[in-house]
């Protein structure tokens, strides 16, 4: 949607600051407000968006602030994230001068409407989807402009942009499923990776979740690739309206599997670890079958790399390209990125935040880093997610070798009762577990001695990592310099 002044409420989420990006990248005088000030609000800044964090109206841009006291709505575009709570004042005082307040899907809706979109939808993996799709069709030269849900390594930004004098791009965007976002989107070709219960405060149930990603199957452009991992395919069976074409499908391909016998668009096998690097083999319908070496690790990223890759083929990526990009793709910011590595220990950062995402990131985990000690920091995310999935996420943590759980990470919510980490680790089996306070964190990490410290959650706690990478290379610093010192 054209404009010419734009304020974002939530400016800091993930989402919303693409947009901001977006939008100043096109000439618009762009000013958002935040909460929290954070790397990502500073970034925004050094781009030359204004962002507040006191939420008052004196606050606000001096031309915002005059329209808003004067209730003259025309001059700016308002958009709120639907983390802002509907009692925020500032959001009320826009709402009382008359300015109608805009979602960010909406807007995403109509940046990309009448282009070429490729959506990636699913409870699961969508970001290192769209991400690895994005970074396959500008590496070869393909036209795209990508909205992702995580800071892409090799460009430092959440918001690709095409150049200057570029044919019409690719779109390629996350089509968020929390609060029914992605039915504001009309693709080309779309994605689902999957559609596991979660967001049950807003769904109140899985059949209504699984329903949305029914309708947003039905808004995929006549003729274009819908396809969809495997593991839908009851779901699919279930829903007899879902417009799925030919060759719809992409999953893992047991030994003796073939792509033409199943029907499959695309397929992946044999992943295993190699020297800190994973491996897998690449099947696609109608092409020879590629060894891919790379960086991320686990069957749930080779599932998203196949998906990306039948994209890719689809907006004109020679197939034979593959396996040098995805051995050149750099990651994403908190997608199992490795923050440290040394022969003493290695510390990971991963978004995962619910119980099959935990589950994959620990296996993946386990396949690179055989036979080394496990420790998991998990900060839960919601109370609301926590209730629902108490006995899950205390199922798939009870396979680290030790856990420490960090208190609920509430965003938009109020506590629950009863709701809270030690709810979790009660339930947890197999492995020790400590629950401290937030401020005690570290002094219980000196009492721990891991191989792989493994940071898990969609909160903050990825702010703790600083200081447990310095905490452990004083030790390593000390064990070497007690081995210097041996006769």
């Amino acid at each position: 949607m054209p404009a010419k002044q734009v304020f974002f409420l939530g400016i800091g989420g993930i989402g919303m600051s693409a947009l901001a990006r977006w939008y100043n990248a096109h000439g618009a005088h762009v000013a958002g407000y935040d909460k929290t000030a954070s790397s990502l609000t500073q970034e925004l800044q050094k781009e030359g968006i204004h962002v507040d964090t006191t939420g008052e109206v004196k606050a606000l841009p001096n031309g915002l602030a005059q329209d808003l006291n004067s209730a003259n709505t025309e001059n700016w575009l308002i958009v709120a994230t639907p983390a802002v709570p509907l009692d925020f004042p500032l959001l009320l005082a826009f709402q009382t001068a008359g300015f109608h307040i805009w979602k960010r899907a909406e807007i995403l809706g109509h940046l990309t409407a009448n282009r070429p979109l490729m959506a990636i939808a699913g409870i699961h993996g969508k970001t290192t989807t769209s991400t690895l799709l994005s970074h396959f069709l500008d590496k070869a030269n393909i036209p795209v402009e990508a909205f992702l849900g995580g800071i892409a390594k090799g460009t430092g930004s959440n918001l690709l942009l095409a150049g200057q004098g570029s044919e019409t791009p690719w779109i390629v965007a996350e089509a968020d499923e929390f609060d029914r976002s992605f039915l504001t989107l009309h693709p080309k070709h779309a994605v689902i990776t999957s559609t596991d219960a979660d967001h049950l405060d807003i769904y109140g149930s899985s059949d209504a979740l699984r329903s949305a990603f029914g309708t947003f199957a039905e808004q995929v452009a006549p003729g274009g690739l819908l396809i969809h991992h495997d593991a839908l395919e009851s779901w699919v069976k279930e829903s007899p309206s879902i417009p799925i074409p030919p060759h719809a499908q992409y999953g893992e391909l047991e030994p003796g599997q073939s792509l033409e016998k199943l029907g499959w668009e695309a397929g992946y096998s044999e992943v295993a670890g190699e020297s800190g690097r994973s491996k897998f083999t690449l099947h696609l319908q109608g092409k020879p079958a590629f060894d891919i070496l790379w960086s991320l690790p686990g069957k749930h990223n080779a599932a998203n790399a196949t998906a990306a890759a039948a994209m890719a083929i689809r907006a004109g990526l020679d197939a034979e390209q593959l396996p040098r990009l995805l051995d050149q793709f750099p990651g994403i910011s908190r997608r199992f990125e490795i923050r440290h590595n040394s022969t003493a220990f290695t510390v990971i950062d991963d978004y995962a935040h619910h119980p099959s995402e935990i589950s994959g990131t620990i296996e993946a985990t386990r396949l690179l880093y055989p036979n080394r000690k496990i420790l998991g920091v998990f900060q839960p995310h919601l109370y609301s997610r926590t209730q629902d999935f108490l006995t899950d996420f205390a199922n798939a943590l009870s396979s680290l070798d030790e856990c420490i759980l960090l208190p609920i990470y509430a965003a938009r919510e109020k506590p629950l009762p009863g709701i809270d980490a030690q709810a979790i680790g009660e339930k947890i089996t197999g492995c020790p577990v400590k629950c401290p306070e937030e401020s005690r964190f570290l002094d219980v990490l000196e009492t721990c001695d891991p191989d792989v410290l493994l940071f898990m959650g969609a909160g903050d706690l990825h702010r703790w990592i600083p200081a447990a990478v310095a905490r452990f290379s004083t030790s390593d610093s000390d064990n070497q310099n007690n081995s210097n010192s041996q006769p």
